[in-house]
């Protein structure tokens, strides 16, 4: 039996090249620990309710496996949730905790990386074939090399520092270790062993598929390095009936596996071209540019080719635009050319065969957005090994020319200090949620998204300008104009339009946008809830309950829109109606404060004064802070005759409040239909006599 182990690397060695990679490593992802939450870490995360535990009792670790965004009860991704979740146990929603534990799994995938490749060159060393320029390489060297080029490339960044890409992190850390265990069990030298290893190896990949679930692709995978490192390229030697028959009915469980546990809707990839502006076969002509895009992003990674959103021509046909076949072709080359070339090139073959293969479930048919750098996080594995086995070749063969090796050190040095200084760079881009969109607003001009984005964070953010609206604005509209996006998408964004002209008060502007939305997609229902809003405030009330109607027709287990029908309805003096409304928005779980206030009004304007005043008591709670439910609660005493009661509120809310902040809230609640109707008239008298009384006492 070879002796195909790493044994000659000893412990010194390992815990040198263990410390160098974690340093460097840590060192250059040191700007990353504050890095804010960005895009898809918020929902994911952040406002996951499954995700937010406040004990590691087994029930509730357990309850992490099916937090799909509280949406489902099928298993998500469990793992990394599970990592999750642990992270919001111990720091809540502080992203440094999150990025300390994405950096440590960072750094133990590299770790696993040199550790396989330490075994699969010395299988390749210890192979029969003699003759590969491979057979003298040190092994230690070589992996460490390549393990540290793979793991500060900037290219990274996308996966280590964007949170919720923890998922791409640990279904790679899982597939890395599942490949060592194979290895492990098809070198060792007893029966024990290779059972040992072969069931390790299943669990790494059940892990790694419950991590994320394109780790489907880890037997294709290892039946390359059985083909390359174990049979050197011999079709004849691997192409046997068992063995074939055997790998389908595994990758026939494995899909099976994918679909029940993991929840891999296959019917998605019929149905999801409906809401991508490109079709399934513009999709697949595609990305074989994207692809190679991403291979020269790997080797050329300088910041400023890097980004969040990518400008992408669209392949409409083979020869539009021109690149798209000569892509097609190079690819096919680059597989056959590594087939070809197995025995001869093995590591470059390995490396290149590997990388496609890897990018088969999101550079293929699914219907996923076109472009991620963070894809790139498990194919890119072994594209470095290749050059780390050339720079190790080139030290070796120098000295026969009379040329030093410092040379070639220096410019791995230079190299390693390159990617470190980019990889930190660009890091920075990720540090707030604008300074990555504008970043890619200037790399992706012609890409929509980063305007949208750009336009909501100007006009939410806190205390906006009139100048930030405007800008706002500019962004939006000029999105509508780069817009090939789907109906949704373009209606989304004339909402973003019509919100900003709700936020300056121009409610006419935004009603005539919001209409031109629903046009565009009337079942876009967030948008037609917001035009109700505007109506309301406007005095619309005839179309606002029309649209609110039909809001209930579609969904008459959604309480507010029960809530909003009614307080249209109170508008209109059909108090009756307004309260059946209120009923069916209490019976279905809303629990707000505005619908006790509602149902405080239409009651006490039903004649139910008393329980009118049951019920706003429940929200106001003794609070006078706010005037809006006192006025109501004023308003359903004065009716009531009670006099004592009148008074001891009024007395309250003067005491609470300063006089002109009381006057200037009575002042501006006639035409005002952002509340419940108050009568003014009613409640003036009382809460003069009470600022009179207690100016009076001052006196």
């Amino acid at each position: 039996m070879m002796n195909n182990s790493p044994q000659e690397i000893g412990f010194s060695s390992r815990a040198f090249s263990f410390f160098l990679l974690s340093f460097l490593v840590f060192i250059i992802y040191s700007n990353t620990f504050n890095a804010s939450w960005q895009m898809d870490d918020r929902p994911n995360i952040v406002d996951n309710p499954g995700l937010r535990i406040d004990n590691l009792m087994p029930d509730s670790l357990w309850g992490t496996f099916f937090a799909n965004q509280g949406k489902t009860h099928a298993l998500f991704r469990p793992l990394p949730c599970l990592t999750f979740a642990l992270n919001w146990y111990a720091g809540r929603d502080n992203p440094f905790g999150y990025h300390v534990v994405n950096l440590g799994l960072h750094i133990a995938t590299a770790w696993a990386l040199y550790l396989l490749m330490m075994r699969l060159l010395a299988v390749l060393k210890n192979s029969r074939d003699k003759t590969d320029s491979n057979g003298s390489v040190t092994s230690g060297n070589v992996a460490l090399l390549a393990a540290l080029l793979w793991a500060v490339n900037p290219i990274q960044t996308q996966a280590v520092t964007y949170i919720v890409q923890r998922m791409a992190i640990m279904e790679t850390l899982f597939y890395v270790m599942g490949m060592t265990a194979f290895v492990q069990a098809r070198i060792a030298g007893t029966s024990s062993g290779r059972w040992i290893n072969g069931i390790w190896c299943f669990a790494c990949f059940v892990c790694s598929l419950g991590s994320k679930e394109n780790a489907v692709l880890l037997p294709a995978s290892l039946a390359l390095v059985e083909w390359i490192f174990f049979r050197r390229g011999s079709f004849t030697s691997i192409i046997r009936p068992k063995p074939v028959i055997a790998g389908i009915l595994f990758l026939i469980v494995c899909l099976l596996v994918a679909h029940t546990t993991i929840g891999l809707p296959f019917h998605y990839i019929l149905n999801g071209y409906k809401e991508r502006p490109f079709t399934l076969m513009e999709r697949v002509m595609t990305q074989p540019r994207i692809v190679l895009g991403y291979l020269s992003q790997i080797f050329w990674p300088v910041p400023e080719r890097l980004s969040i959103a990518h400008d992408v021509t669209l392949s409409t046909s083979l020869f539009h635009p021109w690149t798209t076949l000569p892509a097609i072709l190079l690819i096919m080359a680059l597989v056959a050319g590594s087939l070809a070339n197995v025995k001869r090139h093995p590591l470059i073959s390995f490396a290149l065969l590997f990388f496609f293969l890897n990018h088969v479930v999101e550079s293929s048919i699914l219907p996923l957005e076109l472009v991620f750098e963070h894809r790139n996080y498990l194919p890119s594995l072994f594209l470095f090994l290749p050059v780390a086995a050339g720079f190790q070749t080139l030290m070796q063969r120098l000295p026969r020319y009379g040329i030093s090796r410092a040379g070639v050190a220096g410019i791995i040095i230079a190299v390693i200090m390159a990617m470190g200084l980019w990889t930190h760079t660009r890091n920075s881009a990720w540090a707030t949620s604008e300074s990555l969109w504008r970043d890619a607003a200037i790399k992706a001009p012609g890409s929509v998204r980063p305007l949208v984005t750009l336009g909501i964070q100007l006009a939410w953010r806190d205390h906006p300008t009139t100048a930030d609206y405007r800008h706002a604005l500019a962004l939006f509209n000029r999105s509508l104009t780069l817009s090939r996006c789907r109906e949704k998408e373009h209606a989304d964004i004339l909402g973003n339009i019509a919100s900003v002209y709700t936020f300056q008060n121009n409610y006419a502007k935004a009603i005539e946008i919001y209409r031109q939305a629903i046009a565009i997609d009337p079942a876009f229902y967030k948008n037609r809830s917001d035009l109700i809003k505007s109506l309301i405030v406007a005095g619309c009330f005839e179309e606002a309950r029309k649209q609110t109607e039909y809001l209930i027709t579609v969904r008459p287990d959604f309480p507010d829109y029960w809530n909003t029908l009614g307080f249209i309805l109170l508008w209109q003096e059909k108090n009756n109606e307004a309260l059946v409304c209120f009923q069916n928005a209490m019976k279905m779980g809303l629990a707000k404060d505005s619908l006790l206030l509602n149902i405080c009004v239409a009651l006490t304007r039903t004649g139910y004064l008393e329980r009118g005043r049951w019920f706003l008591k429940q929200g106001l709670q003794n609070r006078f802070d706010d005037p809006i439910p006192v006025f109501v609660m004023l308003e359903n005493r004065i009716r009531a005759g009670d006099t004592d009661s009148t008074k001891d509120y009024a007395g309250k809310l003067v005491n609470a409040l300063p006089a002109r902040a009381i006057l200037q809230a009575m002042d501006s609640l006639p035409g005002n239909y952002r509340f419940a109707p108050v009568s003014i008239a009613l409640i003036r008298p009382v809460l003069v006599e009470a600022m009179t009384s207690i100016l009076k006492q001052a006196n």
